[in-house]
């Protein structure tokens, strides 16, 4: 990263920025991404009512009992919340073409915060969470968990107080396709930064889970599709919420030595969920 000139260069020529230095200020700013934090509790979301477009961290800080994680939809022109919640009571069947999924950390624990950097364009956009409470069907997002975004053209001003972190850098990706996932290298014990692409057609998500000793994924799967009763046999640590195709975004986690799997509960269109139709992988970590 380039280093903005030091002040001392500037004394006697205070009324004038240098083009090396304009230029170096613009570097230094490009390396780093605003960080919108959302704090999500039982059952509603607090964050900002609007950001600006590009690149951004969103940082999902669980204050609740239950595990919680935020899905990003984009609304088509001219739609709100209000058509969000209609649809959703509408009968069952595909979502509206104007619904686009653009991902979201995915799924945080009690206490624990989760990151995921994306992209978004200017528009109208909900934070939602499709998780159920132990032993029921109905999603948070029945219960209020659901909250508006806009987000406006970028105009180059920082708004005060707003918090940057350095641009993640990807060592390795992750792809998400009908119906499985696919690592571009093995992962090992430390800290990696993931791009997760969905290569789809279908939407996806990617659930990442650290198994318990001795237990697989389908002990996961049976736990977390029949009402998450009695202790989990894996626990959520990151991952993609539910992305459309084409869509991209990026991760990072420290993994310690373990076995670990991956796991995506979004719908097909037969109603089974992706996992149902082998959309699952393990893995081990030294």
């Amino acid at each position: 990263m380039l280093k903005v000139v030091p002040l001392a260069l500037f004394i006697g020529a205070a009324v004038f920025v240098s083009t090396s230095s304009l230029r170096d200020t613009r570097a230094e700013a490009a390396f780093k991404v605003p960080v919108v934090t959302v704090k999500a509790s039982d059952f509603a979301f607090s964050a900002p009512k609007s950001i600006a477009a590009g690149q951004t961290t969103f940082r999902l800080v669980n204050d609740g009992k239950e595990l919680h994680h935020i899905t990003i939809l984009k609304l088509g022109a001219g739609k709100t919340i209000k058509d969000l919640q209609a649809a959703m009571k509408a009968p069952a069947g595909p979502p509206p073409a104007w619904i686009v999924a653009m991902g979201g950390p995915n799924a945080a624990v009690p206490g624990a915060t989760i990151d995921a950097t994306l992209d978004l364009a200017a528009g109208n956009y909900v934070l939602v969470c499709f998780i159920p409470s132990p032993g029921e069907k109905m999603p948070h997002a029945a219960k209020g968990m659901m909250l508006p975004l806009t987000v406006t053209a970028a105009s180059g001003v920082t708004q005060a107080g707003a918090t940057f972190a350095p641009t993640p850098v990807p060592d390795m990706h992750l792809v998400l396709k009908d119906y499985g996932f696919a690592f571009s290298k093995p992962v090992t014990a430390g800290k990696h930064t993931i791009h997760i692409m969905n290569e789809g057609p279908q939407d996806h998500e990617a659930i990442i889970v650290k198994l318990a000793p001795g237990k697989k994924l389908e002990d996961f799967n049976t736990w977390a599709t029949t009402g998450m009763k009695g202790p989990p046999p894996a626990m959520p640590i990151t991952g993609m919420a539910a992305m459309a195709k084409g869509r991209t975004a990026i991760i990072t986690e420290n993994f310690t030595p373990g076995n670990y799997a991956i796991t995506c509960y979004v719908d097909a269109p037969d109603k089974k969920v992706h996992a149902e139709h082998g959309m699952n992988l393990e893995f081990t970590v030294k």
